[in-house]
């Protein structure tokens, strides 16, 4: 009996993967940033829009990089460009729980970082900022929260991202979540019946041969 069994994907694949993923993010953060800001004028519409565009943000980090892979079985938009998928390698583990636990190191930490916003960065500070200017003591204070979380999560992705370089294809982060990110349409033939089949040859005992003289 053999097994198909999905390819491990290569490491440039997820790094690419992950590049599309994160730059449809940054697309939608940048051109829905313009219900808030003018930035010809560099003011803010209303306060509200800011907090709303926070949200809107949030929302699509969850839905993009876990509910998404939970109902598309472990594909982002990403991974099914680049034909890859997350699956999980204990069968009997709930995947959706699979899935949350492979972005606890990165989307989950961006709504942290985002929700840090909502409480810390007021759209004055934002406008203060893009436009270089002095900020008060209190505003720097509360830029420095976010600004460092940011700076951690980068630094701890690259160094997830980069350590799936490794000769089983496994990375960190796939280790820590129960995961494996594989190819959709590429496998390995296992064969299960020379394993079941394999046994171990028992070695008959020969007595020694004793001479009696009479």
């Amino acid at each position: 009996m053999v097994k198909n069994q999905n390819k491990k994907a290569h490491p440039f694949i997820r790094i690419l993967a992950s590049i599309i993923d994160s730059t449809l993010f940054l697309i939608f953060a940048i051109f829905s940033s313009f219900m808030v800001f003018n930035y010809k004028k560099g003011i803010y519409y209303h306060i509200a829009n800011y907090y709303v565009w926070l949200f809107l943000l949030i929302s699509f980090l969850i839905f993009f990089y876990i509910v998404l892979p939970i109902i598309w079985k472990g594909k982002t938009i990403g991974k099914a460009i680049c034909k890859i998928k997350l699956i999980q390698q204990d069968e009997k583990e709930k995947f959706s729980n699979k899935v949350f636990d492979s972005q606890r190191l990165f989307s989950f930490l961006w709504v942290c970082i985002l929700t840090s916003f909502i409480f810390f960065i007021s759209p004055n500070t934002f406008i203060q900022v893009s436009k270089r200017s002095e900020l008060k003591l209190y505003q720097k204070v509360f830029l420095t929260i976010p600004t460092m979380l940011s700076s951690l999560t980068i630094i701890t992705e690259l160094v997830f991202l980069f350590s799936v370089f490794s000769e089983r294809r496994i990375g960190l982060n796939d280790k820590f979540s129960n995961t494996l990110i594989v190819w959709d349409n590429k496998f390995d033939e296992e064969d299960l019946t020379s394993k079941k089949n394999l046994k171990i040859k028992k070695i008959p005992r020969k007595l020694a041969e004793l001479d009696f003289m009479n």
